[in-house]
């Protein structure tokens, strides 16, 4: 039981990421996406993500935090246009093609960022309360 409780932050991980890119979709000129894109997305975007960190611990050379996030960023807004762009359909029913699909990846991305930054911030000072 504890092995599947185990996978629990990953799944979430994986919700979550679909759900901002659906998010993403939405805000970026009112677009459509189906869910099934958005999980896809979420799946490739984990998974490459996975593979990258799997690499960067083979080769025993890690890269800075900043060149990481600056390379992460980079191949996310890739994988968006390639993916998201002919999948995401604009509301005047045409596909939002590579640059806006690199937009959608661009809002997702931002979204998670700052949810990051939110949980950070946030789980301190509730942690604090908590205490107290």
């Amino acid at each position: 039981m504890s092995t599947i409780l185990s996978l629990l932050p990953l799944a979430l991980l994986f919700v979550f990421y679909a759900l901002f890119v659906k998010l993403g979709a939405k805000l970026y000129k009112r677009s459509q996406l189906p869910w099934k894109h958005a999980f896809a997305f979420g799946a490739i975007a984990i998974l490459v993500g996975g593979v990258g960190a799997l690499l960067n611990f083979a080769t025993g050379s890690n890269l800075g935090p900043v060149l990481a996030v600056v390379l992460g960023l980079v191949i996310q807004l890739a994988l968006g246009g390639w993916y998201l762009g002919p999948r995401t359909i604009a509301p005047s029913g045409q596909a939002i093609e590579f640059k806006g699909g690199v937009a959608v990846a661009a809002i997702a991305y931002a979204l998670v960022f700052l949810l990051g930054v939110v949980a950070a911030v946030l789980v301190p000072l509730l942690a604090g309360k908590s205490q107290a």
